[in-house]
């Protein structure tokens, strides 16, 4: 349910492994974030698509943190599921960058756990992106495929997966560049893996061997749905500040899709927001992992109205400093999938105007735009 309904029962999203498996396959699944500059040069992305490439520049209060942490505003962002399989990713990218005028900042790719190409970190399409943007890195306690495999978290604490788990730290090391990496996001809502006390041994057992090996690039990330019906369940699930870099969770307004109340952008963001900033995590940076909506009904423009609002509300919570549209179906093979694309009236130029507020509009690190 969405972290806005807390009212609403029963309310729950349904994006499984295999959607996500499968999307994979077809080119890589990727949220991106926005970084617009505040004036912009014509440029091009990596398929020759034009997008505006300049970004504001970092003054010496507003350049990011060290843990990657824009401190005056927010970074924009948006996943955008890919397509057609003969489009690769980059393109796919660039296209919504030229419909946005924008240059994107932030890349959020899924990894399973696995040998194959679903499970390698730093990939040939992620290395192209992550030239001058950030990448965010999902890894999954999962073998995708059919069938699809379920890993346990007290497993992987006990180091069944120490190999695997090398491999990737020394991919991420050789990158280089600042990561942000998170484990088996959304594991609140999982009861096929272990127990709480499990997962935050398997979380803890990755980051000390990332350590043990030497990769210092990794900004941790530690995610849960922030459905506020879970809520009793996260303190339990924290590996601990010091294992932690920044909190995420996946807000949506399902509306009309799961039967709820429409709520507005603040709405839906603020009940989980309230709640780690009275529940001792005030001091933790958070992005929004996913978000977004579904149509009014009702109202038309509706849609176009919430995602214009999101700037204002965004200043009124001022510990979210990214945030990711979804822009796909949640669960496209059942009948009551979600619709949570840019699509509708006037809804593509009302984000797009919402993301030419300056508060989302903060410089990259010098790393992301080239540097070592």
């Amino acid at each position: 349910m969405s972290a806005g309904n807390a009212g609403q029962p029963g309310v729950e999203r349904a994006r499984g492994g295999r959607l996500r498996a499968r999307l994979l396959a077809a080119g890589g699944v990727l949220l991106l974030a926005v970084a617009a500059g505040c004036s912009g040069d014509g440029g091009e992305s990596g398929d020759g698509v034009p997008v505006v490439t300049s970004k504001p520049s970092a003054s010496a209060d507003c350049g990011p943190t060290d843990k990657l942490v824009p401190p005056c505003g927010a970074y924009w962002g948006m996943y955008v599921a890919p397509g057609d399989p003969r489009v690769p990713v980059v393109q796919a990218i660039g296209s919504m960058e030229s419909q946005l005028g924008r240059k994107l900042d932030v890349i959020f790719s899924y990894h399973d756990m696995s040998d194959g190409a679903n499970g390698t970190f730093i990939r040939e399409d992620e290395v192209e992106l992550g030239r001058d943007r950030i990448l965010l890195l999902s890894w999954e306690a999962k073998v995708w495929g059919t069938p699809e495999r379920t890993l346990q978290w007290r497993d992987i604490a006990g180091g069944s997966m120490d190999a695997l788990i090398d491999r990737q730290a020394q991919r991420i090391k050789g990158y280089g560049k600042r990561v942000m990496l998170g484990f088996d996001g959304e594991m609140d809502r999982r009861k096929t893996s272990g127990t709480a006390a499990e997962y935050v041994a398997a979380y803890k057992h990755i980051h000390d061997r990332f350590e043990k090996l030497g990769v210092t690039n990794v900004v941790w990330v530690w995610a849960v749905t922030g459905f506020m019906e879970y809520k009793d369940t996260w303190k339990s699930l924290y590996p601990g500040h010091d294992y932690v870099d920044w909190i995420s969770y996946d807000p949506y307004n399902f509306a009309g899709c799961r039967g709820a109340k429409w709520l507005d952008f603040q709405q839906t963001v603020k009940p989980t927001y309230d709640w780690f900033q009275a529940n001792g995590f005030a001091d933790k940076p958070i992005i929004i992992g996913e978000y977004s909506t579904e149509v009014d009904p009702k109202n038309p423009s509706a849609k176009a109205d919430w995602f214009r609002g999101v700037p204002q509300a965004l200043k009124t919570m001022p510990k979210i400093k990214a945030l990711l549209q979804w822009n796909a179906v949640l669960d496209p093979e059942s009948p009551g999938g979600c619709d949570f694309r840019l699509e509708g009236p006037g809804v593509v130029e009302a984000f797009a105007e919402a993301g030419r507020d300056p508060y989302v509009n903060q410089p990259l690190p010098d790393q992301a735009a080239g540097g070592s």
